[in-house]
């Protein structure tokens, strides 16, 4: 990750690294487990003879950090072509005919020394003959790489399965319509981008080198300008979060994506500037994966985007980083069930809409039309869905007609939805106290 002068700068003569932060942790696990999941996805279809998958690294650092503890922490170079090789592994075993997963990698970042220092690093880590072959570094800008590496990528094929790593460090590195370029260049591509939402939010004015940089963006459209005074003045507490509805509209629109996920992360301190770790897909079932990670690493809710109650980490509220349990108050230790309690009120609201307003309607043409709206993913909602499946409110049969099924945990993606003619209102079990 290309990153701020002072504090992010690789030097492997001299041992310069940075030293990571828990929040980054945070994130370096999150893009680990997602690789291994999605790889695991994949392969679950027992006929594929092998599985293609390019990573593009867009911000890439010198892969190496200082833990704070004495030792060294690895950086998302080395986080994904490692757990591509756990996985081919994996899934390799008790087979008698080997699948490989053939993976390109493109690592990029702006500074010489900081390509240098990670050319030593993975060397070290014994990935020295893949140089010029299925490993590439680059010194450039990740837009200005871009062409040339997307030729590359559809000459590799392999269904351009492109998982690009776009960790920017402000909010200006990775204009949208490169995001929308990405998409539309690749039938089967994913991102994963870091935006610094507080910073944005914080210095915007109704400026015109203002309007310009977030016009640079492709989000100007998506401001409220003639509204900005009235809301500072008006809602000084509360314009901040009205300002991030609209951005996250805009990315979804801009970025040509049909699904996204907003995974907010906020740095140690006693005023952090949090950021959005963004995953941008067209394909839902990437999108369900990402959501169910996410749950696992969460540990605070928000409803600054709602009606979509949001999830994100703060490293504030983490006793393992803070070592202050006693800090929390009680609702804080009791992020699983508060947030499931809040789940079900969210969903009590957006799916008696979406199961009736249309008399028969396949499982997954459900989920498609929630999973922008919701942080509930696909086993959550069919949590949800267990009373009304139970009581007859609601029929879930399979896509032949002849089975069906007796609670909501029970539906199959290939269901089909049938609303009971009563259409009673809703059917969510209550709450835990």
């Amino acid at each position: 990750m290309a990153k701020d002068d002072e504090k992010y700068r690789w030097d492997w003569v001299t041992q310069t690294f940075p030293t990571i932060d828990p929040h980054s942790k945070i994130k370096h696990q999150i893009i680990d487990e997602y690789i291994q999941t999605y790889i695991d996805v994949l392969m679950r279809n027992q006929l594929m003879p092998e599985l293609g998958l390019s990573i593009v690294d867009g911000f890439s650092g010198g892969g190496i950090y200082h833990d704070g503890l004495g030792g060294h922490h690895f950086g998302s170079p080395v986080i994904a072509l490692e757990a591509i090789q756990a996985s081919e592994v994996r899934n390799n075993i008790g087979r008698l005919k080997h699948r490989p997963i053939r993976s390109q990698h493109y690592f990029i970042d702006v500074k010489r020394t900081n390509i240098d220092c990670l050319h030593t690093v993975l060397a070290a880590r014994g990935h020295s003959a893949r140089f010029g072959n299925d490993v590439h570094l680059h010194t450039a800008e990740f837009t200005q790489a871009l062409p040339v590496i997307a030729n590359n990528l559809r000459s590799f094929g392999k269904g351009e399965r492109v998982l690009f790593l776009l960790d920017q460090y402000g909010y200006a590195d990775v204009p949208f319509p490169k995001v929308k370029w990405i998409f539309e260049h690749f039938s089967n591509a994913e991102v994963l981008l870091t935006f610094n939402v507080d910073f944005l939010v914080a210095y915007l004015a109704d400026r015109q080198a203002n309007r310009q940089a977030i016009a640079n963006i492709g989000l100007d459209h998506h401001i409220p300008w003639d509204m900005l005074r009235y809301l500072k003045a008006h809602n000084p507490r509360n314009w901040q979060y009205l300002i991030q509805r609209y951005l996250s509209e805009g990315i979804l629109q801009e970025s040509g994506a049909k699904y996204m996920t907003v995974f907010f992360i906020r740095p140690l301190g006693n005023n952090p500037m949090a950021y959005w770790f963004i995953h941008l897909a067209n394909n839902y079932r990437a999108n369900d994966v990402m959501k169910a990670i996410h749950w696992k690493y969460g540990n605070n809710f928000s409803h600054l985007l709602s009606p979509s109650c949001f999830f994100g980490y703060d490293a504030n509220r983490d006793v393992g980083v803070t070592g202050q349990p006693d800090l929390l108050c009680a609702e804080e230790h009791r992020f699983d069930e508060v947030t499931d309690s809040r789940i079900r009120g969210e969903l009590s609201e957006l799916l008696p809409k979406q199961v009736f307003e249309v008399e028969r309607r396949p499982f997954m043409q459900l989920m498609s039309g929630l999973t922008n709206y919701t942080m509930a993913d696909e086993a959550r909602v069919k949590q949800a869905l267990n009373v009304a499946v139970a009581n007859g409110d609601l029929q879930a049969v399979d896509k032949d007609g002849k089975s069906r099924r007796r609670k909501g945990t029970s539906i199959k993606s290939t269901d089909i939805l049938i609303a009971s003619p009563q259409k009673t209102f809703f059917f969510l079990p209550p709450s835990k106290r």
